[in-house]
């Protein structure tokens, strides 16, 4: 590569990677030309690209700087004439003047609402105060990794912001329903930084689905995320039947909430039955010692605990905001039958509501959860009493 990294007093108007072998003309990725392979930080525009058989030559449009630290990126993704790609790029460091800072921001970016990683977002940072001539505005920028991890090097000691979106276009701008986030980051010689990123909606939630899991159970998924702070409550939400008679509505809990409950109920049924299995090995006399199944099981625990511990750090600080919330009401939906589910009141992460109306069915077929608890009941009650009304049939013999 062409100028040497850390090089200083560089006078250059381009920066040149060479390979033993003829690249491709073309990105892999299908993009429309070779500047989507290629960063240059600080930019002013898009990368100028030239093919040259075995190297290719990179410049921002006007030329280099002077008295500037760059950073000149490959992305991975460059492929030879036999398709064969490159799964790891490369970088050069230089400036046009005396000195490197030895600076260095280092952060992660989340998908928020889903509560993983942003693989690949787009990062850029810019000093602030803005200066007053656009011309003057010097944007750092770089890609995260796969788990979302980035790291900025090289930017003069300054008070920053430090932006993060997903590129979904990959356009390398922050377009409108693109998740992002931002931070103040006061630079001297390292900061860090976690961005939640999260689409910037000025209205308020809406209903996107729904989704009836048996009788008394309903999962609505909202198109963006509730406030944090905004406690979930029946008043929230209201169903209503066709003749405009209104369904209660028992209990509002997040998808995650319920799901988890969930769970740790089964994880319970399933612990007792190992207990009452070792209960009736003892007392039959079956039971033997089994140190290496004993052993084996503490390593799985271990193993389980450190697996959790690695995929902490793949997880934002902060709880993800509801997105799906479940109604437990307090009387069955009638199969077949058409509902409204209407919200108001609901405030997204930005603050802002908006009434939102959504009609759904029933299933004509019970579920096999519904048809299972309406069997529990008919056994618990007592001979000659009727079970509860709005009990699904019970399931035919055989």
């Amino acid at each position: 590569m062409l100028p040497e990294s850390n090089s200083v007093n560089v006078r250059t108007s381009r920066v040149v990677f060479r390979f033993d072998e003829v690249v491709s003309e073309r990105p892999a990725s299908g993009a429309e030309d070779l500047s989507a392979d290629f960063l240059i930080s600080p930019r002013k525009g898009n990368p100028e690209v030239a093919w040259h058989r075995d190297h290719y030559s990179v410049s921002p449009p006007g030329g280099f700087r002077p008295n500037t630290a760059y950073t000149v990126t490959m992305l991975p993704g460059v492929a030879d004439l036999h398709g064969n790609v490159q799964k790891h790029g490369a970088t050069v460091t230089f400036s046009t003047g005396p000195t490197i800072p030895p600076t260095i921001v280092r952060g992660r970016v989340f998908d928020w609402l889903e509560g993983r990683v942003a693989a690949n977002a787009f990062i850029d940072a810019f000093q602030q105060p803005i200066p007053p001539k656009a011309k003057d505005t010097v944007d750092y920028v770089t890609v995260a990794d796969s788990t979302g991890a980035f790291v900025l090097r090289h930017l003069p000691p300054g008070q920053y912001t430090v932006r993060g979106y997903v590129d979904a276009n990959n356009n390398r701008r922050l377009d409108p329903n693109e998740i992002w986030d931002s931070a103040s980051v006061t630079l001297m010689d390292s900061a860090r930084v976690e961005l939640l990123a999260f689409v910037h909606d000025t209205t308020g939630p809406r209903v996107r689905e729904i989704v009836v899991r048996d009788s008394v159970t309903v999962r609505v998924t909202l198109d963006q995320g509730v406030e944090p702070n905004q406690p979930l409550t029946a008043a929230l939400f209201t169903i209503t039947a066709k003749d405009s008679s209104t369904v209660p509505i028992k209990v509002v809990e997040s998808a995650e909430q319920y799901d988890s409950a969930e769970v740790a109920a089964q994880r319970q049924r399933a612990d007792s039955v190992v207990r009452a299995d070792s209960l009736r090995r003892v007392d039959s006399g079956l039971a033997t010692r089994d140190t290496t199944a004993a052993r084996r099981r503490r390593e799985l625990r271990q193993a389980q605990r450190d697996s959790a511990a690695r995929a902490k750090l793949l997880h934002p600080s902060l709880p993800s905001p509801v997105h799906e919330v479940v109604l437990v009401l307090a009387s069955p939906l009638q199969p077949g039958a058409t509902y409204r589910l209407h919200l108001e009141g609901l405030r997204g992460i930005l603050g802002a509501t908006r009434p939102s109306t959504r009609s759904f069915s029933v299933p004509k077929v019970v579920s096999d959860s519904a048809r299972a608890r309406a069997d529990s009941l008919r056994k618990r009650s007592p001979p000659g009493v009727a079970p509860p009304s709005g009990t699904p049939p019970a399931a035919p013999p055989g």
